[in-house]
């Protein structure tokens, strides 16, 4: 499909790229053919996130665009430079709703919204009543609720709003599959307004030679990578402003702390830039200053923003990506090389203003091995919010929506297993009538859960509380162990949720002032954002009807505690021992139980946050953890609890014992062991099993009782007109049991007898019938005997000195001549010379070469011209 390139717009000066197709672009919003579908390619810097919008809204005249952007600072900054571009005030015809600040009236024509805020609008208007056209910008990043927003954008076209426009722009996404999803769709394709970028690769160095606490070479930290790099950009020529980027925020302090330490860094204001930081910091990061500046960045910086004088990128070429772990039900936060589009996307920003120069963390050669684009979404997350949205608005086939790309069965059934579970839906997957209060509510289903389930236990404001919580950052600002949270803490909490609280309270007890947050060890901005939630929570339940009384985690402390096992019960753990904070959860997972909790002696908790974090070591951390009493799982999933009363295995007594278990799902929450009563066929059963994987050994299992299991084995293969009792697997392990019957432990059959199970394995005609067709030894011509050995799988053998051979001139075979035995020929001395499965073509030919070589060797040995005249009978046996 060719893109549309301009066609001549009038315009005496043009300032962006995008304003050359603006014409041809003004004419495709109002093509008369529904439905009305763009799809737009433009690099950064093309001025499509600042000038598309306004060519829509002045193309319709009416209605309201809305602009999707994927974070928060970008669709604050994007609508003050567009309301800027066309002379308006913020918040009036140009204006923007993020979450906890909203700035756009009912007659605003153009609103940049989160992707998260519309897709709470879709819930609320699933007609998206007087909206005119919704753009998809930076479409490229793959979010999940862009995915969504986009799907159902699409189907509300081909149904009750085909006068809906849906305008797709992307920076680097290969737009082949994506305009065949669209259409029909018409598509452009621009430049971007850049200048030359020089790439420059920075290798990593070798281990830096100073050594860890473990001894071993101490790996050179990527701030400090970053910072030596620096030092090289800053000593060039034109180095402007300097945006480094870096995979999150730790290392983004670090960074900074060393640069303000270095004597080339002074002169330059210090930056960070990432979507924690408030408004106000994330502007002043952004705009002009009076002097050059160096841009700490995580990939916040990667799209969407300008920044004017920036000349020099350095990319240590990381990002810390959140993804979820399907088959453990586990949040990862990682840290990952990114595509090479982001790459390029990060080098871009070096070219807005002027020619500019990118220095990158990494060869070359690993530039080429890496992705072409990032993973979307809809394969990292967990998609249990999409599904229960999309079930709400009557979608019944989740499977079977409008996806881009599909999601993977297992993170579907995972999401949808989740919302069973919350019952948010019952066993056919559709929504039960708490799943739709669920979905009516601002909040992800784990959390609306958690609200439904503050109504049934009388504790709604301390259930907002933790929702509040759990949707913004961490209240308090460091520390390995969780910042100053233990400061809070008070004998005889039962929630981590409690310290919470008391430090919130501090923190609007002194009107979130920063200074003196801080020495709490707060974070105000964290406070003031929970505050806003919390506030709208209040909001919420005073609308539905629900009591509301000031949160007490003190004397509602077990009423909070059923409400979070209701909604966190897949993140139940049962601490594993006093000793340690290991702990088993549902799911055959293991996590660690957060040292600072003051939970952390308790036998069974819930934990709202479980989050597998790369640091030296791969860590499943349990935070934010509540104690609960086993007991009250039954009352609360009365059909999810099962009792077990059988026989299992004692591993370190090495017996069986009789265990009685409750298992909640499939996690055990209490167990019971005695020696008394073990049912003995189960107890000779788990033996057999121990004694089949190997862990435990029969001594008198011997070699002969292997041969004689292989030699019953083949006969029953080669002769089955015998009807001999086969001797597989499952027969060993009856034979196995049986030896172990009567038996607990590992002891009382460590040497029991093998051989009185295995005689009465065959009746006496086939004991006969074994030993004659697959005898255990063969007799030869001299008179001597030889044992044959039998191996699974191979043929069987016996061995013999030459001479013993003189008389057996065809090669010998068992089994009514079926099987022929292989011959392994010896020397007189007893060493292997040839083995064959020919003893005619030995005795024509190899004997003779085997005479020449040795006869000298061994001379007392007979060694007759013709072999075959030989007479063992005549002859003198030479000496053993």
């Amino acid at each position: 499909m060719l893109f549309r390139t301009a066609t001549g717009l009038q315009s005496p000066a043009v300032t962006l790229p995008i304003d050359e197709i603006a014409a041809d672009f003004h004419e495709a919003i109002l093509a008369g053919n529904a439905p009305t579908r763009v799809l737009l390619k433009a690099p950064t810097g093309s001025g499509k996130s600042t000038a598309v919008p306004g060519i829509v809204a002045d193309a319709l005249g009416r209605g309201i665009v809305v602009v999707l952007e994927p974070r928060r600072m970008a669709a604050r900054l994007l609508a003050g430079w567009v309301a800027k571009r066309r002379g308006v005030a913020l918040g009036g015809e140009v204006g923007y709703a993020v979450r906890f600040d909203t700035r756009y009236r009912a007659d605003s024509r153009i609103v940049f919204v989160t992707d998260g805020v519309f897709q709470r609008w879709l819930q609320d208007d699933p007609g998206l009543s007087g909206v005119a056209a919704v753009i998809f910008d930076e479409f490229h990043e793959r979010r999940l609720a862009m995915d969504v927003a986009l799907g159902r954008c699409l189907d509300l076209q081909d149904g009750g709003r085909p006068d809906l426009r849906v305008v797709v722009m992307s920076a680097t996404l290969e737009t082949a599959g994506l305009a065949e999803f669209l259409a029909p769709v018409t598509p452009f394709e621009t430049g971007g307004r850049a200048h030359p970028v020089d790439i420059l690769h920075r290798s990593p160095a070798a281990a830096d030679p100073r050594r860890s606490s473990a001894g071993r070479a101490r790996e050179t930290p990527v701030w400090e990578r970053m910072v030596e790099v620096c030092r090289e950009a800053v000593e060039m020529p034109d180095a402007g402003d300097i945006l480094m980027f870096l995979p999150g925020n730790h290392e983004i302090r670090r960074t900074i702390g060393l640069l303000e330490s270095q004597a080339f860094a002074r002169g330059r204001e210090i930056h960070a830039l990432h979507g924690a930081l408030p408004p106000d910091a994330q502007e002043r990061a952004i705009l002009p200053g009076k002097r050059p500046k160096i841009i700490v960045a995580t990939n916040i910086a990667e799209t969407s923003l300008t920044i004017e004088g920036v000349r020099t990128v350095i990319d240590s070429g990381l990002a810390r990506v959140a993804a979820f772990d399907v088959r453990r039900g586990i949040n990862t936060l990682h840290i990952r090389k990114i595509s090479r589009a982001s790459a390029g996307q990060r080098a871009g920003r070096a070219g807005r203003t002027a020619p500019g120069r990118a220095f990158r963390l990494w060869s070359r050669g690993d530039h080429a091995k890496r992705d072409e684009f990032g993973i979307p979404e809809i394969h990292r997350v967990d998609l249990a919010d999409a599904v229960l949205s999309l079930k709400s608005s009557g979608v019944r086939d989740v499977a079977g929506f409008r996806w881009l790309d599909a999601p993977v069965p297992d993170a579907l059934a995972r999401a949808e297993n989740l919302l069973h579970d919350l019952g948010a839906t019952d066993a056919t997957g559709d929504l039960t009538e708490s799943g739709r209060r669920m979905a009516t509510l601002p909040l992800e289903p784990r959390a609306a859960r958690l609200m439904l389930a503050g109504v049934d236990f009388q504790c709604v404001s301390e259930a907002a509380f933790i929702a509040a919580t759990l949707e913004g950052e961490d209240l308090f600002t460091g520390g390995k162990t969780g910042g100053k949270r233990v400061d809070f803490q008070q004998p005889g909490d039962t929630t981590d949720f409690a310290a919470d609280w008391r430090a919130f309270d501090s923190a609007c007890a002194v009107g979130f002032d920063v200074g003196r947050c801080r020495n709490f060890g707060i974070s105000a901005r964290a406070s003031r954002d929970i505050a806003k939630a919390f506030a709208r929570l209040e909001s919420l339940a005073g609308k539905s009807g629900w009591p509301w009384h000031p949160p007490d985690f003190d004397s509602r402390g077990e009423a909070v505690a059923r409400a979070m096992l209701a909604a966190f019960s897949d993140h139940l753990a049962i601490r594993l021992n006093q000793g340690t904070l290991a702990c088993r959860m549902t799911g055959n997972r293991k996590g660690r139980l957060d040292e600072a909790s003051c939970v952390k002696f308790a036998p069974a908790v819930v934990a709202a946050e479980i989050t597998e974090v790369q640091a030296r070591e791969v860590v499943t951390h349990l935070r934010r953890a509540t104690a609960i009493d086993p007991a009250w799982i039954e009352g609360v999933f009365p059909g999810d609890i099962r009792r077990e009363d059988g026989s299992a295995w004692d591993e370190t007594r090495r017996r069986a014992v009789r265990r009685r278990e409750t298992r909640f799902r499939d996690l055990v929450i209490e167990s019971a062991e005695t020696d008394q009563n073990v049912n003995p066929d189960a107890a000779a059963e788990l033996l057999a099993e121990r004694v089949l994987s190997g862990d435990l050994v029969l001594k008198n299992w011997n070699h002969e009782v292997r041969q004689w299991a292989v030699r019953l084995r083949l006969l029953g293969e080669t002769m089955p007109e015998l009807e001999i009792p086969g001797w597989g697997p499952d027969d060993q392990a009856a034979a196995i049991a049986q030896i172990c019957h009567g038996a607990l432990s590992y002891k009382e059959i460590k040497d029991a007898p093998v051989w009185p199970v295995l005689r009465e394995w065959l009746n006496p005609a086939q004991r006969s019938a074994l030993d004659y067709y697959c005898p255990v030894k063969i007799e030869l011509p001299s008179g001597r005997g030889a044992r044959i050995t039998y191996e699974e799988g191979k043929p069987p053998w016996f061995g013999a000195r030459v001479a013993d051979l003189f008389g057996l001139w065809k090669t010998p075979a068992i089994a009514d001549g079926r099987v022929p035995l292989l011959v392994h020929i010896l020397t007189p001395g007893q060493k292997p010379w040839q083995v064959t499965g020919d003893l005619e073509s030995f005795w024509a030919g190899g004997y003779f070469q085997m005479k020449k070589e040795l006869s000298g060797r061994y001379p007392r040995h007979p060694w007759p011209d013709d072999p075959k005249s030989w007479h063992p009978q005549s002859r003198r046996q030479p000496r053993p």
